[in-house]
């Protein structure tokens, strides 16, 4: 409810994850502009947009009109910043690590949302430091919050599938740091939508990948055992 509260307050809502983003912070970040858009406030996504990784989450959104000019890269998130900005930072807590420094120094309001142990102070107190270390993944967190909240339906496919993504990838594919509250997240999603078959695409190597990763290998030399 608090969170919610100062959604609705805030004049746009600025989303942003750690630098060389991953499904996990992407499909965070995805959760949270929906619940922004649910409150009907204006939301962005601050992402480098060229990472490979986030090249193949964009897919999932390239026909969906909600999120046209929703990513945007760091310098155009600093453009957007007004007195009234709300910044949710998802899945890092360490300002070292984050999208962008100098959106944070620019930004007075402040949400953080991760599942990782605080591993610095905050140079500015955040309205709301919701780490939960026992947590599987942000994505994890972001998903309850939006069973809580959303009604029935209001959850997008291509949403649901990039949550679940990040769940699988801080998993390892279910088989780590899982708890009930992790089968709970899932099954919400699948109820709306997410599937195991759509986001394995995600997960797969390139042939680049794949001669690179054997190119590394080959050139390994033990030393002393």
């Amino acid at each position: 409810n608090e969170l919610i509260n100062y959604i609705a307050k805030a004049s746009n809502v600025l989303v942003m994850a750690h630098r060389f983003p991953d499904y996990e912070a992407f499909g965070a970040s995805v959760g949270i502009a929906r619940l922004a858009m649910f409150c009907g406030v204006k939301c962005n996504i601050v992402t480098n947009s060229k990472d490979s990784n986030i090249v193949r989450c964009m897919k999932f959104f390239e026909n969906d009109e909600s999120y046209k000019g929703i990513f945007v890269d760091s310098a155009k998130g600093l453009d957007l910043v007004r007195t009234e900005t709300l910044l949710i930072i998802v899945d890092v807590n360490n300002q070292a690590m984050f999208e962008s420094s100098d959106i944070a120094r620019s930004v007075q309001n402040i949400i953080i949302i991760d599942h990782h142990r605080k591993t610095a102070e905050f140079e500015k107190e955040p309205l709301i430091s919701y780490i939960e270390s026992s947590s599987s993944s942000a994505s994890e967190l972001v998903s309850e919050m939006l069973e809580q909240v959303l009604p029935d339906s209001t959850l997008k496919i291509n949403e649901a599938n990039m949550l679940l993504a990040g769940i699988s990838l801080d998993t390892n594919q279910f088989t780590k740091g899982t708890g009930t509250k992790t089968y709970a997240a899932a099954m919400y999603l699948r109820d709306n939508g997410a599937s195991y078959e759509q986001i394995q695409d995600l997960f797969k190597s390139s042939l680049r990948e794949y001669k690179q990763e054997a190119l590394y290998g080959e050139k390994i030399e033990l030393y002393r055992n």
